[in-house]
């Protein structure tokens, strides 16, 4: 029983660590508006530019996201 709740434990706080990390690592952009897909890449990444950042994508969820915030 104890080794299943430290297990679990493990798992809980991996997670929180890594979402916290990736949460430092990308933002979203304060300028790009509307959906950001596959296809609008090329804007993504140029709005992001002209925010200082050296990188970005589009995400799953259709946002800019610039990378190293």
């Amino acid at each position: 029983m104890e080794i299943k709740f430290l297990i679990v434990l493990s798992a809980v706080l991996m997670i929180i660590f890594l979402g916290v990390e990736e949460s430092h690592a990308d933002c979203l952009s304060g300028r790009y508006r509307g959906s950001c897909a596959v296809w609008h890449r090329k804007k993504c990444v140029d709005i992001f530019q002209r925010e200082g950042r050296t990188s970005g994508h589009c995400s799953p969820s259709l946002k800019c996201w610039c990378e190293g915030c």
